[in-house]
């Protein structure tokens, strides 16, 4: 099993999360030339990234007119345990393609599924069966091209994890709920940033103007939203800045902005592993909240639309780092 201290931007990387309780024996590599110049051959991306060459900036011009920016781009920017504004460029820019991991596949299945569920109760007035979701989830995964192996390992998986849930939550499915409400065409904007994006579930009273948004997440459920490893505060952080996103879009909307906001719910569908519990988390954001989170949103807007990436190196590649990065873009420093 091998680790690397530090990526090649020289930050330091986050230890696998199933190895925090322990203190691995590091053994250093050697410095040989042979390797570096190998290295220096193969690593593309740092051509592309730093710095950003005119001809780039040309490139991008056209796609920069008419971008929007979403919650999942937001995140990618400022997570700089995974490459931060570098990764996002690659990504979300350049749209760099990159194959989906069987968990990743997973987890669209899973949501798709859910998704099918909600708009047929919606379309005729009761819930399809527990058996029926779990066909719209195997003909999901099915579509998901996975290894044999994997798919068989997901689809017990799935199957055990969502009749789990539809067994303790299928009283909090509404046939008014909408989902995956898109805001693409909402035209919300704020200062000049256009944000767009995806709202799993939206339980809208229209009687007395509000509306709750709840986001499915599958992967290992959290009990708070303080998390325990690095990994898991970085997701946990991520993840509340999501559900202020989607205050943010529900307020500046064109058909809800005289809708309130009551709160968002990360519901988590696989159960704990210890207590088999269906767990979730809620949160609502003060109006301090709310307008920092907005001026760091103008500033990344700024940020990506003048193509003036900050160089993250400076920053560790955890928790910390990133926490860091944002008072940093708050402040102006960089």
């Amino acid at each position: 099993m091998t680790y690397s201290q530090t990526n090649d931007s020289g930050s330091d990387t986050i230890i696998a999360s199933f190895l925090t309780n322990c203190t691995p024996t590091i053994i250093p590599t050697s410095d040989d030339p042979a390797e570096q110049i190998e290295l220096a051959e193969t690593d593309w991306t740092t051509r592309l990234t730093s710095p950003i060459v005119p001809e780039l900036k040309d490139l991008l011009t056209p796609a920069l007119e008419t971008y929007k920016l979403s919650a999942t781009h937001l995140n990618n920017f400022l997570d700089v345990s995974r490459g931060g504004p570098q990764n996002f460029l690659l990504n979300n820019l350049l749209h760099f393609p990159s194959a989906k991991n069987s968990a990743a596949a997973y987890g669209t299945a899973i949501h798709s599924s859910l998704q099918q569920a909600h708009c047929s109760f919606s379309a005729d007035h009761q819930l399809p069966s527990t058996e029926q979701i779990l066909q719209f989830f195997q003909k999901s995964l099915e579509s998901q091209h996975l290894p044999a192996d994997d798919f068989q390992l997901y689809l017990d998986k799935g199957k055990s994890a969502l009749t789990a849930f539809l067994n303790a939550k299928s009283s909090d499915f509404h046939d008014t709920d909408l989902a995956e409400l898109d805001f693409s065409n909402q035209g919300v904007i704020i200062d000049n940033a256009r944000l767009t994006g995806k709202l799993d579930v939206v339980d809208i009273d229209k009687q007395n103007k509000t509306i709750f948004v709840t986001d499915y997440k599958t992967g290992k459920p959290a009990h708070s939203w303080k998390g325990s490893a690095d990994y898991e505060k970085i997701k946990l952080h991520k993840y509340r800045q999501q559900l202020m996103f989607y205050q943010l879009l529900v307020e500046h909307s064109r058909d809800y902005g005289n809708f309130t906001f009551t709160g968002g719910r990360l519901q988590f569908v696989e159960p704990d592993m210890k207590t088999g519990d269906i767990l979730s988390l809620e949160d609502t954001f003060s109006r301090e909240e709310l307008s920092e989170f907005t001026q760091l949103i103008e500033i990344i807007w700024r940020k990506i639309t003048t193509l003036d990436l900050p160089d993250i190196s400076g920053y560790s590649a955890d928790y910390k780092g990133m926490l860091q990065f944002e008072k940093d873009l708050l402040a102006g420093e960089i």
